[in-house]
């Protein structure tokens, strides 16, 4: 079995579970009776979109059996088979890869979605055009998406050998579909704020802007790989362990997932200004270069700005002029690139780092002279 397997050590049901029911009995989630059952439900089947939706909604229920939902925080561990096992927790990126590993025992093709730091998994019939999500923690949220996916089919971008498919998700529509007049609306919406940006513009208060959601969606072995990568690299920011997290990101080029403009590249901010603080800027430049080979071809979004802004705070720490010089150049480049009537930003920032250059040359010439 595949070492990174997060499955591979977990047992269904529950402790407390068991604690509650001595007549239960604990046994490994992937060779359990449960999911056997589930395996031999489905292949006795025709096996329609229907079953394969029927399939992977019945392994979502086993997965609910067998984790609890947790936040993602600074005291929060890696995602490793052994630490999964003993907490019996995860966030969102945890109960889709274990969900994923499930349905890969099952043979059922499925794909693996990430929408506004949330992550669910996704599958899709080429012959009814229909999608349906799996996302684990919500039972309500194990239903149709036909029709809520804007832009190319995700199935026509992968098979033309993109890495990855870029596309929109409109959650309002999903959640007008889906949710039943029992539930209030508003209360699902506020324990689950990655379904909508929050918009602070009172002018757009009713527009429809902010539920649309920017949707990444990998094949399922890659997508999990990805998530792991994303999720330890996060934990081990967290932790402090900033060269480890940085190392394990700027592997990831033209795949890092936490693109979207409204999240405001906070997370990898963060990480590359502690990297500039303790004398790694080359390594932080290194992962804005990862940063910027992710962004989609039609981000034209202050995001562009990341990696020039990393490359100027680089320069200024290390009093390198070549580096600024480099970074003026790619401030221009954003510039010419941009297809935005208001170019103020960009303009300032230029203006700042050629005021930059030259305070550090001045810098430099005096410290020569003395």
């Amino acid at each position: 079995m595949d070492e990174r397997c997060l499955a591979s050590q977990l047992l269904t049901p529950k402790r407390r579970f068991v604690e509650q029911d001595d007549s239960l009995q604990r046994e490994p989630l992937l060779e359990s009776q449960q999911l056997r059952l589930i395996r031999a439900t489905y292949e006795q089947s025709p096996k329609t979109f229907d079953d394969i939706t029927e399939a992977a909604t019945s392994v979502a229920h086993l997965i609910r059996q067998t984790l609890d939902f947790a936040s993602t925080g600074s005291l929060s561990p890696a995602l490793e088979p052994e630490t999964i096992a003993e907490t019996e927790a995860a966030n969102c990126f945890g109960h889709t890869i274990v969900a994923s590993e499930c349905l890969e025992e099952l043979g059922i093709e499925h794909f693996i979605s990430y929408a506004n730091q949330h992550a669910f998994v996704t599958l899709f019939d080429r012959q009814s055009d229909r999608s349906f999500m799996i996302d684990v923690v919500t039972k309500e949220l194990c239903c149709e998406m036909t029709g809520t996916i804007g832009r190319q089919n995700p199935l026509d971008q992968l098979c033309r050998g993109q890495l990855r498919a870029e596309n929109s998700l409109f959650t309002d529509d999903l959640l007008l579909r889906q949710l039943p007049p029992s539930i209030n609306r508003e209360d699902f919406l506020a324990v689950r704020e990655w379904l909508r940006f929050p918009d602070n513009q009172f002018e757009h208060r009713d527009s429809r802007r902010e539920s649309i959601l920017q949707m990444f969606t990998l094949p399922s072995i890659p997508g999990r790989l990805l998530l792991l990568d994303e999720y330890n690299a996060q934990i081990d920011r967290l932790h402090g362990r900033y060269k480890e997290a940085a190392d394990t990101l700027v592997d990831l080029p033209g795949l890092y997932l936490d693109v979207d403009p409204r999240n405001n590249l906070e997370e990898v901010g963060r990480l590359c200004e502690q990297l500039i603080k303790r004398g790694c800027g080359e390594l932080a430049i290194e992962v804005a270069r990862m940063v910027n080979e992710s962004l989609p071809d039609d981000d034209h979004s202050k995001t562009k700005l990341f990696l020039p802004d990393i490359m100027r705070k680089t320069a200024k720490s290390m009093s390198d002029v070549k580096l600024l010089k480099e970074a003026i150049e790619e401030y221009k480049r954003v510039l010419k690139d941009s297809r935005s009537r208001n170019t103020n930003l960009i303009e300032g920032k230029l203006r700042a780092a050629r005021r930059d250059l030259g305070q550090l040359v001045v810098k430099l010439a005096n410290n020569n002279h003395q």
